[in-house]
């Protein structure tokens, strides 16, 4: 139970890396504050873990500064105080692909969501957590802002290696403020929204040759890092990027003689 009592605000909570996060923060005894973009999807974050008072769902447009303001005002409110923050929302278009083709409204929508709307959810919660002077703050990147995507998503990957920068900026401002911010940097992971990704051999075959450990993430193993950079365990860690990848961003070639797992 070492985040017995800690108060965490999650966004993105009903997502497949959410949900896990959630579980295993619950798990450990912590507060919970299940964020998304509607009522409804931040109560089905909130029905997927056991009944508890220690949990609420609230609702927040990413994009509107206002609304987020209001989301983390609210959580604080409701918790009783906020000790850390998981920001974990993220959308990846359709249509975001190679840099000639991807729409601008596509770009700005990715941006708009996956790093100005993490912005905004430190940008509102920072005044709380330096006065108190302490706080963990994680942010979820991917891989991809460190080996370019094998398939394309100019966006995506933009606003992953601009949530790193990010992160680093925050963690060095506010490193006396006995505030930490770390990223994990997760790899390809199985998840329901990423399922079509790998629902053949072909697919998979595609991405597998890629993946040093032959298989994918579990979200439990991303929430399991995730978790413990929230808690004062890791205490020293600050202004870092955990890679949790099965080794793609370490390696040159792949020896692909040795096999790996089937289709997932």
């Amino acid at each position: 139970m070492r985040l017995s009592g800690t108060k965490i605000l999650l966004t993105g909570a009903n997502g497949g890396l959410g949900r896990a996060i959630a579980a295993k923060a619950h798990a450990e005894g912590a507060v919970l504050a299940l964020c998304e973009k509607t009522q409804d999807l931040a109560d089905a974050a909130k029905a997927a873990l056991p009944d508890s008072d220690k949990i609420i769902a609230l609702a927040g447009e990413l994009t509107d500064e206002a609304a987020v303001t209001a989301m983390v005002a609210s959580a604080i409110d409701k918790m009783g105080g906020l000790d850390g923050i998981v920001n974990n929302a993220a959308m990846l278009g359709d249509d975001d692909g190679m840099p000639a083709q991807t729409p601008l409204a596509t770009w700005q929508a990715t941006l708009d969501t996956n790093l100005t709307g993490a912005f905004l959810v430190y940008k509102a919660a920072l005044p709380h957590l330096i006065k108190q002077q302490s706080g963990s703050l994680v942010t979820m990147s991917s891989v991809v802002a460190h080996s370019a995507s094998a398939v394309p998503q100019i966006a995506y990957t933009t606003s992953k290696g601009a949530l790193e920068a990010m992160t680093r900026e925050i963690a060095m401002a506010h490193a006396r403020d006995n505030i930490r911010a770390n990223c994990v940097a997760p790899g390809p992971v199985l998840t329901p929204r990423t399922a079509g990704y790998f629902d053949s051999d072909e697919k998979w075959q595609a991405r597998r040759q890629h993946i040093p450990m032959g298989r994918l993430g579990r979200p439990e193993e991303i929430a399991a890092l995730v978790c413990f950079l929230l808690s004062d365990e890791a205490g020293w860690q600050t202004g870092s990027v955990y890679r949790a990848d099965g080794g793609i961003s370490a390696s040159y070639l792949v020896d692909d003689s040795k096999g790996g797992s089937e289709t997932p």
